[in-house]
Parts: structure tokens; C-alpha cells; sequence
């Protein structure tokens, strides 16, 4: 049970005892609001309910977290009484926010929504989950009703409430109440401190919390970024904030480690490691450690989405809906916080629930005792009265008797007349109540929709307003005047024409009613929008007599309805026109024949620009980029934002290849010059693709893909240029795919395997250990070809796990068979460097095996090392610290192998096969024997690969080289062909090994 559910169940006696009131309050409201409703829309907007209706409600939590069992609670009060049915899918990405986990839910959901009936609508609740609905809105929900509730990111909610099918309400914490009541507490506070994470919820969480520094000119704004520490670091942080530091906790996961903790843990680790109150502008942790704050009432933010849902299920349009950007509030504090940190009780707001608090016996009784005294001071009274009476009553009977007679005869006629003047008085007060009521309701309607009723004598031409004409068209007119003169005075000549053709056809029985909107007269800031509505009063001749109606301003309509109408076909962001406007412009070029290219732009290394500067300053290079490519435009040349850092460019009536290389060049050369952003020079490359219309295809899908494969083609050979599309690299697209499949495959159905190349010591002739080289079971491809699709789609880390997992196990395996442990080594690519848990899950495989680490050697090359960073440095680290063995492979083809030689903790260089085949010849010998002195001069063994002639051999052992490998004397061998080789001394050249 939540905070706020405890509190509730405390003050349910305290409510019960106004029940009665807020009931006849709530009837009245709802009476007038219908009455209202009833004046202004007319019976034509009464709506029928449909039938039973089916809504997904997409969660980007799991059911566990805090603010999700509100928010469904808050969607099922609605849709139980619609009979709206809600079902309900977790992305779990609070604890599982990658992209990984993402696409497990996409083809997940992608799956559930092919074999099941088509949803009615879908509610989104906070931003992973907006995110994947505008990812996949065209594929998974298309043209369907979508809203969305607990999004903080307001850029992303805009951007999203923009599309016709998307509305919903943006949730706005309250950080500034939230400081405003810590102030009150702690006025001699001269910092905040806000805990945040690098979540889609937590960005949007601190970029408000960062928003406010300008409201608080005397605080010092500092934000701890959870991502940066790890939780021990974190604690340590928090122990050192003082008295003067006003704590607020926003998002806490995950740390630099990936460590998770959940909400609870999370609220008990601030309370541990803090000496002062922790403030919550968000739902939970109250009771549990934190001291509270304002924050969201989740459940009402579910009744609201649940609403929108159930609005537009009865028929009203999604594209006239706007994003609602009002958040329900409530104060709530830990009352037994509040006496430890010694705040005193007349700073709490009235308003606010208090968790913890005992209540006094006093006041839990209060009502009851109030009630019976009144009780017994009011039996007082009577029997005081009863008394007196008792006593008077003796004294004046003897009178009373005389009298009564008479008495009774005169009261019996009075009883008469007042009986008939009481009934008169009875219906005229309730005939001045009912009219006075209906006054009331009419003038609040009048005043709250901004609207006058107007009526219109046809036999006097004159017209007639109830309500203040003068205030909605911003002029001062008479509510009496000439009709004709009425137009004149108040509309456009051509809008007053049209009014005059709305009416007329209502008079002819051509339009069932009068429906229309007009201009008001005057300059462009003070005209208005005007929406007349109305219907006739016919005579008894059957002809109209009289003409009866509505007068709206219906002027901030029209206004949103423009903008609504630009923000769909106009990126929010650089303004340019959006895929939508591009897609139309290119379906009439193709429709009317023309001839043409499409252009797909794409910044290089855009990434790397967000990462170092920051996603606004990102967002401002976008801007500046759009506005250098306006410039160079012209009348052939449309420019539009496909999303993302791709801009799509439409060349139109261009036939030849050097018009459109021509309008290329010039796209490319408007990238020379740099673009300054916060005082900083900064220089953007570009990738382009080209695909021309119609010779490619005219299909619009088609030639945009063409373009696509074009681009990524540029990036693969080097980025900064640009290419046409041709049939080929939809080949080696198609090639590729295949590969990534094969590989997939493989990892799944054990599809790979290791062969084993010796590697042979010159000195004694026997094998000193072995490369294990990587093969598909399905020989079709070699590794030359597979190899570079796993870097690429990321797959290399994986089959390096296997490849360690089989080259430890084989290991294993010749130590059963009694052979001696031989190192075995095993290639590392760059790529691998994402695998940050690469070491330690080799070290684990090697300590179940009980395999010292030194029988594993990690073979390198010189390109890991040209990343010459953090990265690399503690990953080469690790190496050395877990003990394992690190060769360089392929020495001698790159450009620092010499200077790398001199700091790398490497065992063995390995020299690649093009220096002995260039070097082992004639006088140039010596240089192949003055890199074994460098190496030997370094205390690293040297290794010559891909050695094939026997005369080679000699040269090297001559030169003192510690090793060869190469098919002089064996090929890669499957597991069992080695062991029948294991220790034979292969300088006595063995026949049946040599290539």
C-alpha cells in the first residue's frame, strides 16, 4: 500500500461527515455543467454508446514500480464504467533500459498484434514507452489513437502531440513547490543538490530540475549524475552535504557499474547515508526514507489519459484534442521526519498528508464528542423549558380554560386564510426560485463558453443579442440594431456574402441548420473567428417568422488549427518539412512523370558531436545545418528532415548525371566551412546517397531505400563523399544479411568450430602452443568474409565468448587425454572493446577449469591500440592484472609498431607474413634480424607467421627467432588431428603436414 493509500484510510471518518454535502454540491455542478453543455453543443452532439472496446495500455516500467499500480488504478475507475476493456504490456526498462531489451519487446509485441483483434486505441505511460510508440507507430499502430501520461521529456510530448493521431497529458513534477516548501523549512539553505540518472525520464527530470535556477538566484544548483559513481561513491558524496544543502531525489539508476537497486532500497540508501531531510518531487519512498514533497498524483494522471481515451472512443477527433499540460498535485510528508529534522508543525501546509502521524484520541473522537454534548446541552434546555412551562402553565390554566372557546372558533378562521395565503406565497417563491436558477444557469453558460444568443426578426429585419455581443467581437455595437446593418459594421464584405448564402439555403431547405464561420472586419491582430449556429421559428402560415441561435468566438480554434495543420508537415525542430511533406512532393514528381534524384544526407560522426557538447548543442548544429542548406536552395532543390541527423533532398527536373553531381558538389562544398556553437568552431562531414527517378524505381519506398544503401556504402569507405545507388550493393546488402543470419544461426545450433594451428619452437623443434582460428561448420564462407558482418553487427562479442569457452574447454580436453597444457591463443578485435566483462568471464572459464592463465594468450592488433584511450588503456590493464598472455599480431604493417613496442605490456610480437616474405631474402635479411634483436633487446619472444618454405626456416633459426607458424609445417588442424601431432619435434618435416 502506498503513502498516500495509508493516509486515506486515516481520514475517512473525518470525510464521511461532509459526504452528505460534497454530494449535493457535486448534483448541482453536474445539473448546471449538463444544462450548459445542453445550450451551447445542441442535441447534434450527442453521442450513442458504442460497443465494447479493447485499449492497450503500453507501460514502460514493470507492474512493481511505484507510480505504475496508480496509473493503472487511475485508467481502470474509467474504463470499468465504460466497459472499456484494458490490457497491459511492460517494456521494463527502469531496470533493463537497453537495446537489447528493446527489441525483445518490439518483436514481442510485433507478434502479439498479428495474431490478436486490432486494439481501439493505446495509452503510453512515460517516455521509453512514447518513444518505442513514435519508433513504431507507422509499423505496429497505424492511423491509431494513441495518448500518452508521465512523460517528462516536454520536447519529446510536443513533438508527439503534434502527429493527428497522438494527445495526451505531459507530467511535470513539482520541483519548484518542492523547493519552495524545502526553503520554508530551511531558510539558512544556500545549495540544492539533485540526485538524476541518464534514463529517457531521468534527462527529462533533470532538465526541469536545471530549469529552475532562475527561479532560485540565491540557491547554488549541483547535480549529481548517478552514472558517474558507483553507489559506494555515491553514499560517500552524500555523507559530506550539511545543514546548508536542500537534498532533492529525482532518478537513482543505474550506477557507473550497471547496478541496479529499486525504488525502496533506493530511499533506505539516501536515509543511510544522510544526515539531512531528502525531498521528492515524484511519487514514493515517503515512509520509507525520504521526507516527501509535492508530488504527481499518478492515479489522477491515469483517470485523465483514461478520459482522452474514452473521449475519442465516443467520437470526438484526435487532431482536436491538445496536449493537456496541467499536473495534478499533492503535498506528503513523513510526520515522524519532520519531528527528527525539528520542523515545526505551522510550516506544514494545511493541505498535506502526513505518513506516521499518530492521531490524538481528542481528535479521532472529535466529531462524536461535539455531537453528544450538543446532544446533552439541548436535553438541557428542554427540561429547563418543560419545567418553566410545567409552572406557568398552572398559574394561566384557569385562564386559558375561559377562553378557550372563543379562542378556538378564531383560530380555526385564521388557520383557514393562513392555509390558502401560504399555499400563494409557496408558489410564488418557488416559481421566483426556479426563474431566478434558470437566470443564473444561462448567464454562466453565456460567460463560460464566450457566446451570445442572438435572434433575428425576418419580418423587421432587426436583430437581437442575450449576452455581451460587444465583449466577443472586441467592438462596441448596440444589442438591438438593423441586421444588414449589424453585417456591415462587423464582417468582412466576402464573409458577410457568405452568411447571406448559409442562410438563405437554410431558409430553401437546402442545409438542415444554420453552421457557419466568418471574419470579423478591421486589421489583422484585432479580427476574430465567429461560429453562428442556429435554426428557425416557423408561423402559423408554415412560413419562418423568426431565426434563433449561438455566437462563438471561435477564433483561439481556428488559431490552433493552423498551427496543428503547419506542425504536421514541418519538423519541429529545424522547421524544415517533415518526411510526410517530402513523401507528398515526391509522389506528385513521380505521378507526373518527371525526372529526378533523391538525396539522403547523413552527418558523420553526429553521435560523437551529442556525446562531447551535449544534445542542445546537438540540436543547434541541426538548426544551423538546416539553414545552410535553405541557402543554397532553389526552385529544383527541396530540402526536408527525414529524422534524426538525415535530411532528404528532392532534385526535380534534372535528367542528366552532371546536373544533379552538380547540386551534390555543392552540398558538399557548403560543409567547408565550420558552424560555430557556443563560441566554438566546429567542422560537420557528410555522407550522401543518390538514387534517380524514375531509371532506379518509382516507388517512393524503393528509391529511398536505394539512397539508403547508397549512403551507408559511403560511410563504409571512408564518409565525406557521396554515391549513386546501383544493383550491386543491394547485393552485398543482400550478402551480408545472409552472413549475419548464418551467424546468428550458429551461435544458436552450434555452428561454429576451432581449428588449431601449431606454433612450432626453433630451438627444440616441438610444438610451443597453438593459434585457434575460427570456422563455420557450413563452409561457404571463410572467415575473411564472416569475420568483418560480426564486427559489424556487434556479434564479434559473443563469438568471442565462445571462442574463449572452446579454446579453454579444448585445453581441458588434452589435459584429459594426458598431454601436457600448451598455451593456446585466441584473436581479439577492437570491436570486442564494448565487452567490458570480456576478462573476468575468461578468468572465471579458466578457474572452473582449474587452467592457469597463462595457458591463454590474447593475440592483438595494432589497431586496438590507434584508440589510444581510457578505453583501451584498462582494457590492456586487465591483461596484465589476470595474468594472461598478450600477443601483437600482424607487427610490422602498421604505423607505431616500434613505438607501441615500448610500453605495451605484450609477451610476443608476431611478425606479419608480408614482412618475411618482403625481408628473408638476400641483404635485406638484416633487418629481419635487427627486429629480433629490438624484440629480444625488450624481453619479448618474436614469432614469424604464414612461414611456407623450409629455406625461410633456416634463415629465421639462424637469426635467433624464437617460433614459426605456417603451413611449412602443418595447415589448422581439427582437435583430435593435433593431438596425433601433440609432441612430435616438426623439424624432421613430416610429409603428410605440409600444405
Amino acid at each position: 500500500m502506498t503513502a498516500r493509500a495509508k493516509s486515506k484510510n486515516a481520514q475517512d471518518k473525518t470525510i464521511k461527515s461532509g459526504l452528505m454535502v460534497k454530494l449535493l454540491i457535486f448534483f448541482s455542478v453536474f445539473s448546471v455543467t449538463m444544462l450548459v453543455t445542453n445550450l451551447c453543443l445542441g442535441p447534434a452532439f450527442l453521442v450513442r454508446a458504442g460497443s465494447e472496446k479493447t485499449v492497450l495500455f503500453i507501460s514502460s516500467y514493470s507492474e512493481s514500480f511505484v507510480s505504475v499500480p496508480d496509473q493503472v488504478a487511475g485508467i481502470r475507475s474509467v474504463f470499468d464504467e465504460q466497459k472499456i476493456n484494458l490490457e497491459i504490456e511492460y517494456m521494463d526498462t527502469k531496470r533493463l533500459d537497453t537495446p537489447e531489451n528493446k527489441q525483445v519487446f518490439y518483436q514481442s509485441l510485433k507478434f502479439k498484434l498479428a495474431q490478436l483483434p486490432t486494439y481501439d486505441a493505446v495509452i503510453v505511460g512515460d517516455d521509453n514507452a512514447l518513444q518505442f510508440a513514435l519508433d513504431h507507430q507507422a509499423e505496429l499502430f497505424p492511423q491509431m489513437p494513441i495518448v500518452f501520461l508521465g512523460v517528462n521529456d516536454e520536447t519529446r510530448a510536443h513533438q508527439a502531440a503534434a502527429d493527428p493521431y497522438i494527445t495526451g497529458i505531459i507530467e511535470r513534477i513539482s520541483i519548484k513547490e518542492t523547493l519552495e516548501i524545502a526553503r520554508v523549512f530551511n531558510p539558512q539553505a544556500t545549495k540544492v543538490v539533485g540526485i538524476a540518472d541518464e534514463t529517457l525520464t531521468g534527462q527529462g527530470n533533470r532538465q526541469q530540475f536545471e530549469s529552475f535556477r532562475q527561479d532560485f538566484p540565491e540557491l547554488t544548483f549541483i547535480t549529481l549524475n548517478t552514472p558517474d559513481y558507483s553507489f559506494a561513491e555515491l553514499g560517500a558524496e552524500l555523507e559530506q552535504l550539511g545543514d546548508e544543502t536542500i537534498l532533492l531525489f529525482l532518478d537513482m539508476n543505474p550506477d557507473k557499474h550497471g547496478e541496479y537497486m529499486d525504488f525502496e532500497k533506493a530511499a533506505a540508501f539516501l536515509y543511510q547515508h544522510t544526515q539531512i531531510p531528502v525531498y521528492r518531487a515524484s511519487v514514493g519512498g515517503v515512509g520509507a526514507g525520504l521526507l516527501g514533497g509535492k508530488m504527481v498524483d499518478y492515479q489522477a494522471l491515469g483517470k485523465t489519459a483514461a478520459q482522452l481515451v474514452s473521449d475519442i472512443l465516443a467520437g470526438t477527433p484526435v487532431e482536436t484534442m491538445a496536449m493537456i499540460e496541467t499536473t495534478p498535485y499533492y503535498y506528503i510528508f513523513d510526520y515522524t521526519l519532520i519531528q527528527q529534522y525539528k520542523i515545526p508543525d505551522h510550516l506544514i501546509p494545511t493541505d498535506a498528508v502526513l505518513v506516521n502521524k499518530t492521531e490524538h484520541p481528542l481528535d479521532k473522537y472529535r466529531n462524536l464528542i461535539l455531537a453528544a454534548a450538543i446532544i446533552l446541552i439541548a436535553l438541557t434546555l428542554v427540561t429547563l423549558v418543560l419545567i418553566y412551562d410545567n409552572l406557568k402553565r398552572r398559574s394561566i390554566q384557569k385562564a386559558l380554560e375561559f377562553s378557550n372557546t372563543e379562542l378556538k372558533i378564531t383560530y380555526n378562521e385564521l388557520e383557514a386564510v393562513e392555509g390558502a395565503l401560504r399555499r400563494q406565497y409557496d408558489m410564488m417563491e418557488e416559481h421566483d426560485r426556479e426563474v431566478g436558477e434558470l437566470n443564473q444557469k444561462f448567464e454562466l453558460a453565456i460567460e463560460g463558453t464566450n457566446s451570445a444568443v442572438w435572434e433575428v426578426d425576418l419580418m423587421s429585419k432587426t436583430i437581437d443579442f442575450a449576452g455581451d455581443c460587444s465583449r466577443i467581437i472586441n467592438k462596441t455595437i448596440s444589442n438591438h440594431s438593423n441586421v444588414h446593418d449589424w453585417m456591415d459594421i462587423v464582417l468582412e464584405p466576402s464573409h458577410r456574402d457568405h452568411l447571406v448564402t448559409e442562410v438563405r439555403n437554410y431558409l430553401t431547405g437546402k442545409t438542415a441548420q444554420i453552421n457557419v464561420q466568418v471574419l470579423t472586419a478591421g486589421s489583422d491582430p484585432h479580427q476574430k473567428w465567429l461560429l453562428i449556429r442556429g435554426k428557425g421559428i416557423k408561423s402559423e402560415a408554415g412560413s419562418f417568422c423568426k431565426l434563433h441561435g449561438i455566437l462563438l468566438d471561435n477564433t483561439k480554434f481556428k488559431v490552433q488549427e493552423e498551427q496543428i495543420r503547419h506542425l504536421a508537415r514541418h519538423d519541429f525542430l529545424t522547421q524544415l518539412p517533415n518526411r510526410m511533406s517530402f513523401l507528398v512532393q515526391l509522389e506528385k514528381e513521380l505521378q507526373a512523370g518527371h525526372t529526378g534524384a533523391v538525396l539522403l544526407l547523413d552527418i558523420d560522426n553526429f553521435k560523437s558531436i551529442n556525446d562531447t557538447l551535449g544534445h542542445l548543442c546537438g540540436d543547434e548544429l541541426l538548426k544551423l545545418i538546416a539553414g545552410r542548406l535553405l541557402s543554397i536552395s532553389d526552385e529544383n532543390m527541396m530540402v526536408g528532415r527525414l529524422g534524426g541527423d538525415e535530411f532528404l533532398i528532392l532534385i526535380t527536373n534534372k535528367s542528366c548525371q552532371a546536373d544533379i553531381e552538380a547540386y551534390a558538389d555543392k552540398i558538399l562544398t557548403a560543409f567547408d566551412e565550420s558552424f560555430r556553437l557556443n563560441s566554438r568552431e566546429v567542422f560537420v562531414s557528410i555522407s550522401m546517397g543518390i538514387s534517380c527517378y524514375p531509371y532506379d524505381s518509382n516507388i517512393i519506398d524503393q528509391l529511398i531505400m536505394n539512397a539508403d544503401t547508397a549512403m551507408y556504402e559511403v560511410k563504409n569507405r571512408g564518409k565525406n563523399h557521396y554515391m549513386y545507388y546501383h544493383h550491386e550493393l543491394k547485393k552485398e546488402m543482400n550478402r551480408k544479411i545472409e552472413i549475419e543470419a548464418l551467424l546468428r544461426t550458429a551461435l544458436k545450433s552450434d555452428g561454429f568450430k576451432l581449428v588449431y594451428q601449431p606454433q612450432v619452437d626453433l630451438r627444440s623443434g616441438r610444438i610451443s602452443g597453438f593459434e585457434a582460428l575460427l570456422r563455420l561448420k557450413e563452409n561457404r564462407y571463410g572467415p575473411d568474409q564472416f569475420i568483418p558482418v560480426a564486427e559489424e553487427t556487434g556479434l564479434i562479442s559473443e563469438i568471442g565468448r565462445w571462442v574463449a569457452r572452446e579454446a579453454v574447454a579444448q585445453i581441458v580436453h588434452w589435459r584429459n587425454q594426458g598431454l601436457a597444457e600448451k598455451p593456446v591463443a585466441i584473436n581479439f578485435s577492437n570491436r570486442q572493446l564494448r565487452d567490458k566483462d570480456y576478462v573476468s568471464h575468461i578468468t572465471a572459464l579458466l578457474q572452473q577449469h582449474h587452467v592457469e592463465p597463462r595457458f591463454i594468450e590474447i593475440e592483438i592488433t595494432e589497431s586496438i591500440l590507434m584508440e589510444n584511450n581510457f578505453q583501451t588503456d584498462q582494457f590492456l590493464k586487465e591483461l596484465k592484472d589476470a595474468g594472461l598472455s598478450v600477443a601483437l599480431d600482424d607487427f610490422g604493417t602498421g604505423y607505431s609498431s616500434l613505438n607501441c613496442l615500448t610500453y605495451l605490456p605484450v609477451n610476443k610480437i608476431k611478425l606479419d607474413k608480408s614482412i618475411s616474405d618482403q625481408f628473408l631474402q638476400g641483404n635485406r635479411i638484416k633487418v629481419i634480424e635487427s627486429l629480433i634483436l629490438l624484440a629480444h633487446s625488450l624481453n619479448l619472444k618474436i614469432m614469424a607467421e604464414g612461414i611456407e618454405e623450409w629455406d625461410k626456416v633456416a634463415v629465421l633459426k639462424n637469426s635467433d627467432c624464437d617460433g614459426i607458424q605456417g603451413y611449412v609445417f602443418s595447415k589448422p588442424l581439427d582437435a583430435a588431428e593435433i593431438a596425433a601431432i601433440y609432441n612430435h619435434n616438426l623439424l624432421i618435416k613430416p610429409p603428410d603436414l605440409k600444405a
